[in-house]
């Protein structure tokens, strides 16, 4: 066989199992982000106690909890509290679904950044115990 031929020319069978293998991780790979996009939710509670978000990947809010502390302070501050404590969190769970995509699609390329540009920027606040900010 001639060295300077396309791989597809040179050798068929081996081209066509290597883009069989190559499609089969793909697949594989899809699958595993599939479910763990599924399980991506993020929890966080503001640094003042007294707001717990939970939201999914998209920043759709699925449950909002007051604890007690909520109860003494002003309305505008409990709506900032909110507020925060919900961008935050969306931030986290956006950095998240780039870290689970980045693993499929590759971190340098035009369909991350398609999905940069539309997720929330990620928090950038990050202390010692992440479920809370």
């Amino acid at each position: 066989m001639d060295p300077n031929l396309p791989p597809a020319i040179a050798d068929p069978e081996k081209w066509l199992r290597d883009q069989q293998q190559w499609a089969a991780d793909m697949k594989e790979r899809a699958d595993r982000a599939q479910q763990e996009l599924a399980a991506n939710t993020t929890t966080l509670t503001s640094r003042d106690n007294a707001v717990t978000v939970t939201v999914n990947p998209s920043g759709v809010l699925l449950d909002l909890r007051l604890s007690p502390h909520a109860d003494r302070m002003s309305g505008a501050r409990l709506t900032a509290s909110i507020m925060e404590t919900y961008r935050k969190a969306c931030g986290r769970g956006a950095a998240r679904t780039v870290e689970i995509m980045s693993q499929v699609v590759g971190d340098d390329s035009e369909a991350m950044d398609f999905l940069r540009a539309a997720l929330p920027p990620a928090d950038e606040d990050d202390e010692q115990d992440p479920r809370r900010w």
